[in-house]
Formats: C-alpha cells, sequence, structure tokens
C-alpha cells in the first residue's frame, strides 16, 4: 500500500471505531457475558456484537487482508494484517467503569503502518500512521518531556498469577520496587488507553507486569505512542502462550531507567 492508500485505510479505520464505539455504547451498563476463555476471563455480547461489525466492515472493504480478532482468531493470510481488538478493557466495561475502548491497527509484515484508539464514553479518537504523527480528535499530540524518575507518573499492568509460582514473585517483587522510584502509579486493566495517555503525555511510562497482554491490545497504542515521540520495547518473556506480549513503553527521556525496573 502506497501513502494516499495507507491514509485511506487509516480514515477508513477511525470511522470503524467510532461506529463500534456507537454498538458498545448501547450495551454499556448491561452487558451480559456469553464466553467464559478462563477462570477471571470472559468475553460480553458486547465484545462479540463489536467484532461481528468490524470483521464484516473489514471483509467488504479489504477482502485479501488478513485479520487477527480478539474472539474469533485469525482470518485468511496475508502480509497486511488488521489486528482488532472490538473491546479493550472488558471487565471494566462489564462492571460499569469507564476505562474501555475499541482498538484497531493495520500491520504489514508485523509492523503497525496504521493505529486508531477511540474511547466512545470521552469521544477521544487517537489516531497514527507511520511516519505521518499521532493525533487526538485532530490535534497532533506528544509525549511527556519529564526527563526525572522520581517525579514520574507510570501506568501499570499489576501481576497476575497465571506464570509460574517463582515468576510471579519476582513481578510482585520488580512491582513493589517500582513504588520507591516514581511518583504515581495508575492501574487501568486497558492496555490500548493506557498507551495513549503516554502518548498525550498525560502519563511518563507504561509498564506491564501482568505478562498476559496481547498482540491486539497493543498493536494500534505502539504506534500511536512512537508517532508521538515516544518509544516502546518489547519486554516479552519466553515460552508464554500465542500471541501474549508484554511491552514497556515511554517519553523516551525515561525509557532506560525504566526499563531497569521491569
Amino acid at each position: 500500500m502506497n501513502t494516499k492508500e495507507l491514509i485511506a485505510a487509516q480514515r477508513f479505520a477511525e470511522k470503524l471505531a467510532q461506529a463500534a464505539g456507537k454498538i458498545l455504547l448501547q450495551r454499556f451498563g448491561k452487558s451480559h457475558i456469553k464466553v467464559q476463555k478462563g477462570k477471571s476471563d470472559f468475553a460480553t455480547d458486547a465484545d462479540l456484537a463489536s467484532e461481528k461489525f468490524i470483521l464484516r466492515e473489514l471483509k467488504k472493504r479489504y477482502p485479501n487482508h488478513a485479520i487477527l480478532a480478539e474472539e474469533s482468531g485469525n482470518h485468511r493470510d496475508s502480509k497486511w494484517q488488521w489486528l482488532i481488538d472490538p473491546l479493550d478493557g472488558t471487565k471494566n466495561f462489564h462492571f460499569g467503569l469507564p476505562f474501555w475502548c475499541v482498538s484497531i491497527a493495520l500491520q504489514h509484515k508485523g509492523k503497525s503502518k496504521v493505529g486508531v484508539i477511540f474511547a466512545p464514553l470521552t469521544k477521544q479518537l487517537f489516531s497514527a500512521r507511520k511516519g505521518g504523527g499521532s493525533y487526538l480528535n485532530g490535534k497532533k499530540i506528544k509525549v511527556s518531556a519529564n526527563g526525572k524518575i522520581s517525579e514520574a507518573l507510570i501506568l501499570v499492568e499489576i501481576p497476575r498469577r497465571h506464570t509460574s509460582g517463582k515468576r510471579f514473585e519476582k513481578d510482585v517483587k520488580d512491582f513493589t520496587a517500582v513504588l520507591k522510584h516514581v511518583k504515581r502509579v495508575r492501574a487501568f486493566a486497558a492496555a490500548a488507553l493506557d498507551l495513549c495517555l503516554v502518548a498525550r503525555g498525560a502519563a511518563d511510562g507504561y509498564l506491564d507486569f501482568s505478562r498476559n497482554t496481547k498482540a491486539w491490545d497493543v498493536a494500534a497504542g505502539s504506534l500511536i505512542v512512537k508517532e508521538a515521540g515516544g518509544k516502546v520495547t518489547d519486554v516479552t518473556l519466553p515460552n508464554l502462550p500465542k500471541n501474549t506480549i508484554s511491552i514497556l513503553a515511554s517519553n523516551a527521556k525515561l525509557h532506560s531507567s525504566f526499563q531497569k525496573l521491569i
């Protein structure tokens, strides 16, 4: 795809995310669990409705592109692939918390070229294209200028017990140690939105101690951070399930400092 085609894909993804957001808003506060994916993981009717709509529209517009979607997995095989999280922050959504969004990314050979995230409750549309900068509702955004870790506000995914006992204990120890180095910590449990907060300069970094984030959670947000002047590093552990990824994202100035903590 050339630049003109990527711009068209970006605009299409923006409209798609906003339309999916309307579907989610109709179900906010009255969702029902439809699929139990584990002891503490599930998908709601809202997840499924949003994904069904996005898949239908993508297949009509880009029939030859591959799609990796949270609830339904892989569709087709192609060098161009859409990564879809129809509802990032499912548990927040289901329990009436405001931290959730739609995330759509277009990748070429595993590299994000377009990233769009829409938060329906706040009507915030984050959008980026490789080499084209990052925008919030049409206005260019950039990461924070803070260079002091002692003044940093960070966003985290807290440790979870799905890893081995020793790994979990180390993650808890590392997470606790972080508290001694930074000024403020927040955990919103919506990775895509967390990355947007780093991109717009509201937070200085995002550290994933959960070891349970998925590729579709961060594909769009990572590009949005990079195009806003930030830095993203893959810190995934070996032997994790397929499509599981851990990343470190920052305003770039504090990246090496954060890297020593995770």
